[in-house]
C-alpha cells in the first residue's frame, strides 16, 4: 500500500507539476525565439554562471576552438585558391592577347601571300601577252586551236583589240563566233 501511495505521488508530481512545467518552458522558449532571442545561447551564458553546469559547458569549448581552427584552415585554402584563380585569369588574358596578335600576324601574312600571288600572276600575264603579241596572228590561231575556249578567252582578254581581231580572223568561223560571244558576256 505504501508503494502504491509512493508511486501515486510520483505520478501526481509528474502529471501536475513536471509535465506542465516542461510544456511551459517549451512554449516560453518558442515565444522567445519568435521575438528574436537566441534561447540556446542565452541558456549557455546563464549555465556558465552555475558552477556544476559550467564544467559541463566548458567541455564544449575545445570543440568550438577546433571548429574555429578548421574554419581558419578552410578560409586560408579558399584565399589560396582565389589567388591561384587570379594568377590563372591573368595568364589567360595574356594568352588571349598573344592569340589576337598571332591572328593579326596570320592575316597580314595571308595578305602578303595574296599580293605576291597577284603580282606573280600579273607578271605571268604580262609575259604571255608579250609572247602572243610577238607571234603572227596565223601562228597564234594555230596554237589556240589546241586549247579549250576558257584558256583561249583568258589569253585573248590580255591582248590589245587589234591583236584579238587578227587572231580571231585566222580561227575557224564557228570557233571565232563562240569566243566572241564569250568575250561579250564577260564584259557585260
Amino acid at each position: 500500500m505504501k508503494q502504491n501511495e509512493k508511486s501515486s505521488k510520483i505520478v501526481w508530481f509528474l502529471l501536475v507539476i513536471a509535465v506542465p512545467a516542461v510544456f511551459a518552458v517549451t512554449v516560453f522558449g518558442i515565444v522567445l525565439s519568435f521575438l528574436g532571442v537566441n534561447v540556446i545561447e542565452e541558456a549557455n551564458n546563464t549555465g556558465k554562471k552555475i558552477p556544476i553546469v559550467k564544467n559541463v559547458l566548458n567541455d564544449e569549448a575545445p570543440a568550438v576552438a577546433v571548429s574555429q581552427s578548421t574554419e581558419k584552415q578552410w578560409k586560408a585554402k579558399f584565399d589560396e585558391q582565389e589567388d591561384y584563380i587570379k594568377i590563372l585569369s591573368a595568364d589567360l588574358q595574356k594568352k588571349e592577347k598573344e592569340v589576337t596578335a598571332l591572328k593579326s600576324d596570320i592575316a597580314l601574312l595571308e595578305k602578303q601571300v595574296e599580293d605576291a600571288e597577284t603580282s606573280v600572276k600579273a607578271d605571268e600575264n604580262e609575259q604571255l601577252k608579250k609572247l602572243y603579241e610577238a607571234m603572227s596572228a596565223k601562228d597564234a590561231a594555230a596554237v589556240m586551236t589546241e586549247m579549250n575556249n576558257n584558256e583561249v578567252l583568258g589569253i585573248l582578254t590580255l591582248l590589245q583589240a587589234e591583236t584579238q581581231a587578227a587572231i580571231l580572223s585566222k580561227l575557224d568561223a564557228k570557233r571565232a563566233a563562240e569566243l566572241t560571244v564569250l568575250m561579250a558576256s564577260n564584259t557585260l
